[in-house]
């Protein structure tokens, strides 16, 4: 008998809900109205960019070859050939551009749910705890962490590279600090990054996404449980004792989640 196709999208959902369940006092898929939003969220930017990383390598670049060779058969076809140094036309570049503008798509995709997942995990415990300081001056201080760094991951920082060559240095690869694996890239050519690359980082940058979400959630938690603490001077107090355990608990988290993230 024919085993059933693999969902994609609800085993990436599924190592979500699992993860979320270890984290204390939350239920991802619970009723409440932010947790179903946070939820919504990062399933939908799951589906998004596995769709968009189909749309492009399935879609797009076929009839992009199909374009780059119906136009090179018509210039080799040419009256006017006899003319043209076919040598010094290079066919490929069109479908290099095309992969080129994806990157600027899909990291488009990601920064819109960065911003996303920090809004709204700020919404959601500033209704257990006020406090002055967002999230991101939260974890500079106390973690020396800047959230929306996008040179801290390599699969981040080399989409958003790429992007940001495409946009402000057209397509040259002559932006600084350069990601792992492109540090002694030729800066006279402009940058060329196939199919299978490009459907490779598709499949990192889907990961990320619920690991973010648990970073973001895990730094939101460590920010309420140290603010609670401020006004209990007793050590020996229970809650004292109770509130530490917890945070110690996060910052193993957080580090293992950091560590993990920047293996990607």
């Amino acid at each position: 008998m024919k085993k059933p196709k693999l969902n994609k999208f609800d085993l990436f959902v599924d190592k979500l809900i699992e993860g979320f369940s270890k984290l204390p006092n939350f239920d991802l898929t619970q009723r409440d109205e932010l947790a179903h939003k946070l939820f919504n969220i990062v399933s939908y930017k799951i589906a998004d960019i596995s769709s968009y990383k189909e749309l492009v390598t399935k879609h797009f670049i076929p009839a992009t070859n199909k374009a780059v060779y119906d136009s090179k058969k018509d210039i080799e076809n040419s009256k006017y050939r006899q003319y043209l140094d076919l040598k010094q036309i290079d066919f490929k570049e069109t479908m290099y551009d095309t992969i080129r503008l994806s990157y600027v798509g899909l990291f488009h995709k990601l920064e819109n749910y960065v911003n996303e997942v920090i809004s709204v995990t700020e919404i959601l415990f500033d209704e257990f705890y006020e406090s002055e300081k967002t999230l991101n001056v939260w974890t500079k201080e106390h973690f020396d962490f800047n959230i929306r760094d996008w040179q801290q991951f390599n699969i981040v920082h080399k989409v958003n590279w790429v992007a940001n060559c495409v946009k402000h240095r057209d397509s040259y690869p002559t932006k600084n600090p350069k990601p792992k694996g492109y540090q002694n890239i030729n800066e006279e050519e402009k940058i060329r990054i196939d199919v299978h690359e490009f459907d490779q980082d598709c499949q990192l940058i889907i990961p990320f996404l619920p690991i973010y979400l648990q970073l973001m959630f895990l730094f939101a938690q460590h920010k309420m449980f140290s603010e609670e603490l401020k006004n209990n001077f007793d050590p020996e107090d229970h809650f004292t004792i109770s509130q530490n355990e917890r945070l110690t608990t996060i910052e193993h988290t957080l580090k293992t989640l950091i560590e993990q993230m920047r293996k990607i």
